[in-house]
């Protein structure tokens, strides 16, 4: 059931947009378009360090692990983005393309890789748990980082957010 508020008259419009429309903040922009490269580079000092702390305190085996599946979380970290960002232009194109009438693009070239990547993943994971059982935790580990650097730069924006936003006031 639709209630309206009690200062609403009842054939006046409620506008669900927030009153405050105001710009964003360049330099925020700026800090926060940043987000996917820290990632990245985090990932990767994650991966590295990881690698070597598996191998001398564990075995090659657990650290080979670990390189094994921080690359393939790596690259499938890659493969997300790029898809997350053909979405948008998709979704972009199509509005643009349903205004002027042409043609939408086609939907196998946007579909294909998505259950592609869980494929690489699943086949890799596989191969691993049948033939080379002592790399599974390291692998499992190594897949688990790039999702640690997306928490840590998750941190790192709030901080960043905090701080910026008690120095405007």
């Amino acid at each position: 059931m639709n209630t309206l508020p009690e200062d609403a008259m009842p054939d006046q419009e409620i506008d669900p947009a927030p009153a405050d429309q105001t710009p964003p903040d360049p330099a925020m922009e700026e800090r926060l378009s940043g987000a996917y490269r820290r990632i990245l580079r985090v990932a990767i000092v994650l991966s590295v360090a990881g690698t070597l702390a598996a191998a001398l305190l564990f075995t090659w085996q657990s650290g080979l692990g670990l390189a094994i599946g921080s690359l393939l979380a790596y690259i499938n970290f890659v493969w997300l983005h790029r898809g997350t960002e053909r979405l948008v232009e998709r979704i972009i194109a199509s509005n643009r393309t349903s205004a002027v009438g042409e043609t939408k693009p086609r939907k196998v070239r946007f579909a294909f890789p998505f259950p592609l990547r869980y494929a690489l993943l699943i086949a890799v994971a596989y191969v691993i748990l049948k033939s080379y059982p002592r790399l599974l935790i390291g692998f499992i580990v190594g897949l688990i980082l790039p999702i640690l650097a997306a928490m840590g730069e998750g941190i790192y924006e709030a901080l960043v957010i905090g701080r910026i936003d008690q120095a405007s006031r």
